[in-house]
């Protein structure tokens, strides 16, 4: 890179003074959070029921919504993660938690991961 010209110098900025754009919105906050809205159709909402009825068979899972329930609580912290029921579906830091079952993870991994959009052509 070259260095900075006349036309490029703010006059405004002085040597050794950091300007990093603090206090600056560039996108609004309502913008991002309407981007992550998720929706679920096809295959997946059968992949949706085949995870909660999945979770009764994981150890983990059904220890972790015992205490939910027991406590009394929407959310848990149990060694550095957080665990929350959502349509009875069990979260583990925000996202889905497939249990340990194994067939079915291999299901979940072909319906993202087959398809031509995903192929990497044996490359």
């Amino acid at each position: 890179m070259g260095k900075a010209d006349r036309l490029s110098k703010r006059t405004d900025w002085k040597v050794g003074v950091d300007k990093n754009n603090e206090n600056q919105v560039f996108i609004k906050e309502n913008w991002i959070r309407s981007m992550y809205e998720v929706v679920v159709e096809g295959p997946e909402v059968d992949m949706l029921e085949k995870i909660k009825r999945a979770r009764s068979k994981d150890e983990d899972v059904v220890r972790v919504v015992e205490e939910i329930k027991r406590a009394g609580v929407r959310e848990l912290r149990l060694r550095e993660n957080k665990w929350k029921i959502e349509d009875n579906l069990v979260l583990k830091e925000g996202k889905v938690y497939v249990p340990k079952d194994k067939e079915l993870r291999v299901k979940i991994i072909r319906l993202h991961h087959d398809v031509p959009a995903a192929e990497h052509g044996g490359r």
